[in-house]
């Protein structure tokens, strides 16, 4: 039980620290897509979530990894 609540921390804090570190692509300005005029707002956001999501994705993904990795130990370490 005790492994498994330390891969749901891991999993959990792997999510959150990809989100915060997509967030500056996410909420950036100048996407093609501010451009085109017949573009709705769904349209816009779907482009600004997904490029921000998508955008360096091997280095955000090893970032979050390691946090990740580190923020499980952290609390692992706690509990005891």
């Amino acid at each position: 039980m005790g492994e498994l609540m330390n891969l749901k921390t891991f999993i959990l804090s792997f999510v959150f620290v990809y989100v915060i570190i997509s967030l500056p692509a996410i909420v950036g300005i100048g996407y093609e897509i501010d451009w085109v005029s017949e573009a709705t707002f769904l349209d816009k956001l779907k482009g600004y979530v997904l490029d921000g999501l998508i955008t360096d994705f091997f280095v955000k993904s090893v970032m979050s990894i390691l946090i990740g990795f580190i923020i499980s130990l952290v609390i692992s370490m706690r509990r005891q």
